[in-house]
């Protein structure tokens, strides 16, 4: 291996295991929709480029409801993002 493959192929980050958090997010959709306050339910990434699963909320105060901080070892982040309406 050349020193530049060793140099590059070092400074890789892995590629983050969406497809496992999307799966999770999938099975778990029904249950966490059923908590009161939450309007959406989605896949995300946190600050690294992790994959999270994305709770909105529709107030502030509903951040605090009681949601689980991580599901099959997938962070839960919980965000405040209003009341969702469908166009017509």
């Amino acid at each position: 291996m050349s020193w530049l493959a060793r140099l590059l192929g070092g400074s890789r980050k892995p590629e983050p295991h969406v497809p496992h958090a999307a799966d999770v997010r999938a099975r778990y959709t029904d249950s966490l929709m059923a908590a009161a306050g939450v309007v959406s339910v989605g896949v995300g990434q946190d600050a690294n480029g992790e994959p999270v699963i994305v709770v909105g909320v529709s107030t502030a105060e509903e951040e605090a409801v009681a949601l689980p901080r991580s599901i099959e070892g997938v962070p839960v982040v919980v965000q405040a993002i209003g009341t969702l309406k469908t166009q017509e």
